[in-house]
This record gives C-alpha cells, sequence and structure tokens, in this order.
C-alpha cells in the first residue's frame, strides 16, 4: 500500500467508488449525461483526495479535501436522483448513502485536524520537508 492508501479515509472513497460503478450499471444507458456526473463526481472525491495528499503543503491539503468533501455532496445529491427516478433500489441507495456519511465525517474530521495542524505551525503552510530542514538548520545554529 502507498502512503493515502494506508488512510481510512482513502480506503472509504474507494469503497464509495465501487458502490457508484454498481449504481452505474444500474442507471439506463440513456441516461448518459446523468452517468457522466455521477461518474466524474466520484471520481473527483477521490482526486481531490490524493492530490491534497500529495502537494506537501498543509494549506493545499485542506483546500484539495475541501475540494473533495464538495464533490462528495454532489455525488450524494446525484445518486439520491436516480433512487427518486427508480434506477436503483432503496437497499443499494442505502449502503451508498451510509459509507457517504462516514466518509463525509471523516473529511470533516481530517479537516479539522489538519487546520489544527496549520493554526500550531502558523498561517504560512510550509512545505513539510522545508519544514523538518528549517527545524534542524535552527538546531545546528543554535548557540551553545
Amino acid at each position: 500500500m502507498r502512503g493515502h492508501q494506508k488512510m481510512i479515509i482513502w480506503q472509504n472513497i474507494d469503497k464509495l467508488d465501487i458502490i457508484v460503478q454498481e449504481i452505474l450499471r444500474c442507471i439506463p444507458k440513456h441516461e448518459f449525461k446523468m452517468r457522466s456526473q455521477i461518474d466524474n463526481a466520484s471520481d473527483s472525491v477521490g482526486s481531490n483526495f490524493v492530490e491534497g495528499y500529495y502537494s506537501g503543503s498543509l494549506a493545499e491539503y485542506i483546500r484539495f479535501n475541501r475540494y473533495g468533501k464538495r464533490s462528495l455532496g454532489e455525488l450524494r445529491e446525484r445518486v439520491r436522483r436516480t433512487l427518486r427516478k427508480g434506477y436503483i433500489l432503496s437497499t443499494l441507495f442505502e449502503r451508498f448513502e451510509d459509507c457517504a456519511i462516514k466518509t463525509m465525517y471523516l473529511f470533516d474530521r481530517l479537516i479539522r485536524s489538519l487546520e489544527d495542524k496549520l493554526s500550531e505551525e502558523g498561517k504560512e503552510g510550509i512545505r513539510w520537508p522545508q519544514k523538518a530542514n528549517m527545524a534542524k538548520k535552527a538546531k545546528l545554529n543554535k548557540p551553545s
């Protein structure tokens, strides 16, 4: 497993996408726009999380997690409409919604945790490797 794949939130995002792929198979082919929008929103949730994870900046990581959370909100609304149109069974919708709610909660917790960490470090959003190097230099330059 790579770094981001070890995180519970990414594992939930991945489970959610598996459910979304099942939902997409239930939507009639003539609903190509609906299918595309749902697939794009699901892709956006995971892509934004991964892009933020590898950004190297706490501020960027927070920003991309917010994008992912918004995409998740969009995805939930679009899937709800498939239920309303009768394209999916309520059992599939409930499975999706349960995973989506858990993932939304994980986004909220992660964002809050990262914001706390950022406020401890200051608002600069210093890149993590640079922050570590600055700490090493400070120790080396400390008078005896």
